[in-house]
């Protein structure tokens, strides 16, 4: 058992002696001991108590928290601010903005502190009954619909616990995660231990807290302790739970450092053994949130972040206020308040309330005067190194039932975004006649109305036909709009016919998709083609590909139809089949002949050694890149940062103002994140080499069609006549496998035959442009890196300030 836990034990017996500092236990509205009045005038409350205090005193109603409603807090600010201008006291009471007051107005401290020195005066006294006479009717009314409406969010709470899992790994939970040895740092450490132990609400419960919320908040409630904590145990556990399709909120109470934290006997888990959470599992882990108490917590952010983590939060340094802060987030978060809400007010709080009793500190046993001016004199910095950096989608709340993407290299989210097929133009090539459907023919998915054409566009905003098919109604209807947006769009722009009009932007998908469309056309290797060492010889990617992914669900929808007992299944079977026919029409996309996967490992091994540092071939090329790039606009916009580190490119905190600190920005970027620049930069520039290729890449299927593929937005009336075949081959399969038991190769190979084929003289094509933009030692990547950074400069800018990477000079 910890320091903290022993000394928990040892002050149970002087808590109940103790009157003159703030205590939960002190009853609403009770008068105070004599001379104690000043005393009772500073105490401040969590506002919801505070709420609580006004209905006790005005109409005598205790009141569970619970219940609280906005109209119940909004009738609280009413009580009070009539009760002031009735008992004249206004002059002492702080004014509500614009005279109107608002619950932010009421639960203020300076309002709170108000009210006790004019309630424990008694000048409230006679206008009580005048508050209850013009307010208890709207109080009563507004009471039942709270508890109404509790009831409801109550129910809503326990669906939400169907598939989600909370995971605590805990090891050597509450002592300060570090240790000083300095007399006065001695000093400090003792002393917040004592006061932390003072102001944390049964500190030893925690297991009890956690496992408390299952059946309640979660399905699950895993929690890893002792012998348990280990990165073994914490690694089957969360791909056991992603398999069975859980959302996972984590929680470590851990010690830690930028680049890892503890497990059992004090193993370390690096930032890298984080990422390979994800790797090993293929994919992002579903993962909701992330809160870490350790120091220096914020350094794994983005880490957690690559693992799949939607949201995360961690200290900026020493986390010196591990509680009560775990706590108030816990707290916050079961009550419903969104991620960053629930940390940053937590932080607020915490630092209220440590600060606030460090004041008082001569009244706490055990507290020495040495200890006390240690504290004083030392207190506001070590606070704000525990600040926690919140990172991620922080609208995020315990509710929240579908994961928007994780956001961890935004940087590649913008630049990388248009890797595909433009929406209209897969709409498009699902406008065919192929047994029950036509163009007008319509499905349902969860209560909306879509075409199979309409279908064919989901690829690029769902992570899986499992994962459209749990989305809303309200998602699907707002993606149905904007599908049909491109759709006219694309139309005028191809075929020349239609109403036309503009094209919805990066925003609009984004914001339909709740954050998870760029995030998906980054990790979008499953629309490139399979490895082909045509190409590349010496790798073979295990990344999924567009011909596996369409295989994958057009065996199923095959699968269904043979299975089906009645006309419903032929629904479900093109439900599931359009979804598959997304990755089929990639296949016509000039940009796509190659596979994403196979290029980005050859790039990195072109450019890091083996232990992911950068080669001499690897610095010349990004001093080369450094030195055409570090002009104009980028120059003069990063000359005005400086690095966030004190110590680096052996000067202190230099400014990134000459083109050899901004070439060690980038090694630095290639070493930290290479897929920055091998996912994002390199594919970019092949997949647009190729979409670009003047007069299209000559290809060939195996039906004898011959034509040059043109890429993403630039279809052509000739490509899309032959896809349009292929999406009508797919369709017909389904009705045919019914009565036809071939094996489903037998099926994939006639949609296939349609498929483009590069010629020999493509193959080569291919082959050398890939040769050219991955060489770190060619112009090619020298030239199209120039091109990206020019106009992605902000963002990368954006990502390094938000990394805590760089900051203004």
């Amino acid at each position: 058992m910890n320091r903290l836990l022993s000394l928990n034990k040892e002050l149970k017996t002087y808590r109940s002696k103790k009157v003159r500092v703030k205590s939960k236990s002190l009853t609403y509205g009770a008068t105070p001991a004599n001379g104690e009045h000043e005393k009772v005038s500073e105490i401040t409350v969590d506002g919801d108590v505070f709420i609580l205090e006004l209905f006790d005193f005005f109409f005598g109603k205790s009141t569970d928290e619970k219940q609280l409603s906005d109209e119940l807090r909004k009738i609280a600010a009413k009580c009070l601010w009539m009760a002031t201008f009735m008992s004249k006291t206004e002059k002492y009471m702080p004014q509500p903005p614009n005279g109107e007051p608002s619950i932010s107005w009421v639960i203020s401290e300076e309002v709170q502190k108000a009210y006790r020195k004019l309630h424990h005066k008694g000048l409230y006294e006679a206008v009580k009954p005048m508050i209850q006479s013009k307010l208890r009717s709207e109080f009563e009314t507004a009471l039942i619909a709270g508890k109404t409406a509790t009831a409801q969010q109550w129910m809503t709470r326990e669906m939400a616990v169907t598939n989600t899992a909370l995971v605590v790994f805990i090891e050597n939970t509450g002592a300060l995660p570090f240790q000083w040895e300095s007399t006065v740092g001695k000093l400090v450490q003792e002393g917040l231990e004592k006061i932390i132990d003072y102001v944390s609400e049964e500190f030893e419960k925690w297991l009890n807290k956690f496992a408390e919320a299952k059946g309640k908040k979660y399905r699950e409630v895993i929690i890893l302790e002792d012998s348990k904590a280990t990165y073994s145990n914490l690694k089957s556990t969360l791909h056991d739970l992603a398999n069975k399709e859980y959302i996972i909120d984590i929680f470590t109470l851990v010690h830690g450092s930028r680049t890892s934290f503890s497990g059992y006997n004090g193993a370390s888990i690096s930032d890298t053994d984080i990422r390979a959470l994800r790797d090993s599992f293929g994919k992002a882990l579903p993962i909701r949130i992330v809160y870490m108490m350790n120091c220096k917590a914020s350094g794994l952010n983005d880490d957690w972040l690559y693992a799949g983590a939607r949201a995360v939060a961690g200290a900026v340094n020493n986390n010196y206020i591990p509680e009560p802060m775990m706590t108030k987030v816990w707290n916050n978060w079961l009550k419903g308040y969104t991620f960053t809400n629930a940390v940053s007010t937590a932080y607020n709080d915490s630092v209220k309330l440590i600060s606030d009793t460090i004041a008082k500190a001569d009244y706490i046993p055990f507290v020495g005067g040495d200890i006390v001016s240690a504290l004083r004199s030392n207190i506001n910095p070590l606070l704000a190194d525990s600040k926690p950096k919140i990172e991620g989608n922080g609208t995020i709340t315990i509710t929240t039932a579908s994961l928007a993407a994780a956001h961890s290299l935004s940087f590649s989210d913008r630049v990388y975004s248009e890797a595909k097929y433009g929406t209209g133009e897969h709409v498009l090539s699902g406008l065919v006649d192929a047994g029950p459907v036509t163009a007008g023919y319509q499905v349902d998915v969860n209560g909306v109305k879509f075409t199979y054409a309409e279908l064919i566009a989901m690829g690029d905003f769902y992570e899986s036909y499992d994962q459209m098919n749990r989305a809303g109604a309200a998602e699907l209807a707002k993606l149905k709009t904007l599908i049909d947006k491109s759709k006219r769009y694309y139309e005028a722009r191809v075929l020349g016919s239609g109403a036309g009009g503009s094209n919805p932007s990066d925003t609009d998908w984004q914001s339909a998709t709740g954050g998870r469309y760029l995030k998906l056309a980054e990790d979008n290797f499953a629309h490139f083609a399979p490895t082909s060492s045509a190409y590349i010889a010496s790798f073979s990617s295990s990344k999924p590909n567009h011909k596996g992914e369409w295989e994958r669900y057009h065996q199923k929808a095959i699968g269904i139809m043979r299975a089906g007992v009645d006309s419903t299944v032929i629904d479900d079977a093109l439900i599931v089949n359009a979804f598959g026919d997304h990755f089929l029409t990639d296949a016509f996309a000039a940009g796509h002949l190659f596979n994403k996967d196979d290029l980005s490992q050859y790039f990195k091994s072109r450019v890091l050694n083996s232990s992911g540092k950068i080669l001499p071939d690897g610095v010349k090329m990004f001093d080369n890149i450094a030195g055409k790039t570090f002009t104009g606009k980028l120059k003069d916009t990063f000359s005005k940062y400086e690095t966030v580190e004190r110590l680096i490119l052996g000067v202190a905190r230099p400014n990134i103002d000459s083109a050899s600190r901004f070439s060690k920005l980038l090694q630095g970027i290639m070493e930290k994140e290479p897929d920055i620049i091998g996912n994002t930069m390199v594919a970019k520039l092949v997949h647009d080499a190729l979409n670009g290729y003047s007069g299209g890449v000559p290809v060939t299927n195996n039906k004898g069609d011959k034509w040059n593929l043109t890429g993403d937005d630039t279809l052509n009336k000739s490509n899309l006549e032959i896809m349009r075949k292929a999406v009508k081959q797919s369709i017909n399969n389904l009705s045919d496998a019914v009565t036809d038991s071939s094996p489903v190769s037998i099926f994939f190979k006639r949609v296939w035959d349609f498929v483009p084929q590069p010629t020999a003289a493509s193959v080569t094509l291919i082959k050398n442009l890939i040769r050219n933009y991955t060489n770190p030692l060619g112009n090619e990547i020298v030239t199209g890196a120039d091109h990206l950074l020019q106009a992605n400069y902000k963002a990368l800018l954006d990502e390094l300030v938000k990394r805590n990477v760089l900051k203004k000079a």
